[in-house]
């Protein structure tokens, strides 16, 4: 086989994992993420008042300022930024919460592409610390100067380490799924 076909294959094979690993990502948000939360509240909760509430920008470390809407993910306000783009008005609530997903999943099988193209075979260590340097790189860096979402202090410590459980089980679920595929599936 050549090396352009089993890179190809291995990006393919990553793509498919990527899917699998974001719904790693949705089993732990659904499954794992409120044990973190614990019972002092959820991922907004800071103990303090209604009266303290950030400005809206207070959080903030984009250069160009924050493009985010107050309580919209980074994955919605992609969608929605898309949207405005392309059709000059917003989305409905509905259109909205498809964009999100449909970007989330976007990235999550991008991303496994990625790691299929730079790993090539499926390791579950590999494929966690792909997870890490996305939270790093991505979620904590990217993200926030991009003015998806709030930086850093916009978060409470709860709310990284979930994202950062997140993203270790996307890692995870990618890699054993590559791994999977990869025993499974003839290279020609």
């Amino acid at each position: 086989m050549s090396h352009r076909h089993s890179t190809y294959r291995s990006i393919l094979i990553g793509l498919v994992g990527g899917a699998a690993g974001t719904l790693a990502m949705g089993q732990y948000w659904t499954r794992a993420a409120p044990l973190v939360e614990g019972s002092s509240g959820g991922a907004d909760s800071d103990g303090g008042g209604q009266d303290q509430k950030p400005k809206p920008d207070a959080h903030s470390i984009a250069p160009l300022g924050q493009v985010h809407e107050p309580g919209e993910s980074s994955t919605a306000a992609l969608g929605r930024l898309a949207y405005e783009g392309v059709a000059g008005h917003a989305p409905g609530k509905q259109t909205r919460a498809a964009l999100s997903e449909a970007v989330h999943w976007g990235m999550g099988a991008v991303s496994g592409g990625l790691y299929g193209a730079l790993a090539g075979r499926g390791n579950p260590v590999k494929g966690a610390a792909f997870g890490v340097g996305l939270w790093a790189l991505v979620d904590e860096g990217f993200v926030p100067l991009l003015g998806l979402q709030d930086g850093p202090a916009g978060s409470p410590a709860r709310g990284h380490a979930n994202r950062l459980g997140a993203h270790v089980a996307y890692g995870l679920g990618l890699s054993l799924t590559v791994l999977l595929l990869d025993a499974v599936l003839p290279e020609d």
